[in-house]
């Protein structure tokens, strides 16, 4: 069982000793260390309305090479996979099994892909394309430190898409690690790592499965 308390402080550490955040916003995060214990739930919730204020103020810019997502099939299923696609398998174990016997698993998870925005703003952690270019499933387990295993799918978003998209990045901060409960986020742990606005399905080049 997940350790509420726990977490929460963990997140609030991340975020209060982040760089790239005003001072202001980091000594606000860690005056909510007392009410941990006893409101877990609030101060989550408190983290959340002190990330939509610092993020308007955060630089952006055009992304200027291709990035690229990669995720687990879980996650592919749970937040990229349309909803009616989706209520054809009972869990994400069935849509892998499902993806593993088809003959090209890039295409058939393509053909899943939910609307207009593919990857919303607040999950859009991307890398470089070219960092996970020929890694398999162990070797990119070990680059982006996932707990989840292969298989994974990769999405690559070409520089030139993205632009059309209007689509822009910047350097994660701390206070990013808050909506996925990123407690062991730490800057620099995956190089050149960027987040970004929502991204767009039209950003979309190649779906890689990587096994």
């Amino acid at each position: 069982m997940r350790d509420s308390a726990a977490e929460v402080r963990s997140l609030i550490r991340v975020v209060a000793d982040g760089r790239g955040l005003p001072q202001s916003a980091r000594r606000e995060a860690e005056r909510l260390l007392p009410l941990v214990a006893s409101e877990p739930g609030l101060v989550l919730a408190r983290l959340e309305s002190l990330r939509a204020k610092v993020l308007a103020d955060l630089p952006m810019r055009p992304p200027a090479s291709d990035y690229a997502r990669c995720v687990s099939v879980e996650t592919f299923w749970r937040f990229h996979v349309d909803e009616n696609a989706r209520g054809l398998f009972r869990h994400h174990v069935d849509y892998q099994q499902h993806l593993e016997s088809a003959k090209d698993p890039s295409r058939t998870a393509r053909r899943h892909l939910s609307g207009a925005v593919l990857v919303p703003a607040p999950h859009s952690w991307l890398v470089p394309a070219g960092r996970l270019a020929g890694l398999n499933g162990k070797r990119l387990r070990s680059l982006l430190q996932f707990e989840q295993t292969p298989p994974y799918l990769v999405m690559v978003f070409p520089v030139d898409r993205m632009l059309a998209a209007g689509v822009r990045v910047r350097e994660p901060r701390g206070i990013d690690a808050v909506p996925k409960r990123f407690t062991r986020w730490a800057p620099g742990d995956v190089p050149e790592e960027r987040i970004d606005e929502n991204i767009p399905l039209s950003a979309l080049g190649s779906l890689q499965w990587r096994p």
